[in-house]
């Protein structure tokens, strides 16, 4: 019994080793074809809002996610696009002075001696860029909002609606919200 087993482990063997032959010889020709290019702001893209279809028009990439299905007109698309296009460098500097103070933390954390003044100048800085972010977020959200009509806001509201219950949900918050 344990002869006929021989053979089929050793076959087994065979056959993984092939297998993994060919793996390795199809390695290089897999890691040569070209990579596609990371989009948006976290990868040098454009900065959120900024983003364009192939033919120029504003489009999917250069509308915020949230507005996308609401059917708007080109004239809602063109104020959109002034509204977006006219808060980013705000929200640029706003995330160049977020990177600056992590950066200063982690620089700091990994110092053999913790300097308290530093860390809380670092801390501070990067909960004011934070809380900057926020609310030019909420700021462009009302602007955006104002575009609207009365009915594309409450389908924007019904939209929100159903996101917040799936997000309880997947979260475990019992019926009714985590406040009630």
């Amino acid at each position: 019994m344990t002869r006929a087993a021989a053979p089929t482990s050793e076959l087994s063997g065979l056959r993984a080793a092939i297998a993994f032959s060919i793996c390795l010889l199809a390695a290089p020709a897999v890691l040569a074809q070209p990579m596609p290019l990371p989009h948006g702001p976290m990868h040098g893209g454009p900065p959120f809002g900024q983003m364009h279809e192939p033919d120029g028009e504003p489009g999917p990439f250069g509308t915020p996610p949230f507005l996308r299905d609401l059917g708007l007109s080109d004239v809602q698309n063109d104020r959109i696009f002034t509204i977006l296009h006219s808060e980013a460098p705000r929200r640029r500097a706003l995330d160049i002075a977020e990177r600056k103070a992590d950066a200063a933390l982690r620089a700091l954390a990994a110092a053999p001696a913790l300097d308290g003044a530093a860390a809380s100048a670092a801390a501070q800085a990067l909960g004011q860029a934070i809380a900057g972010q926020e609310l030019l977020r909420l700021q462009t959200r009302a602007q955006l909002k104002a575009v609207l009509t009365s009915d594309q806001r409450a389908q924007l509201d019904a939209l929100h609606d159903r996101g917040r219950k799936a997000d309880d949900e997947r979260n475990n918050v019992p019926h009714g919200g985590a406040g009630k």
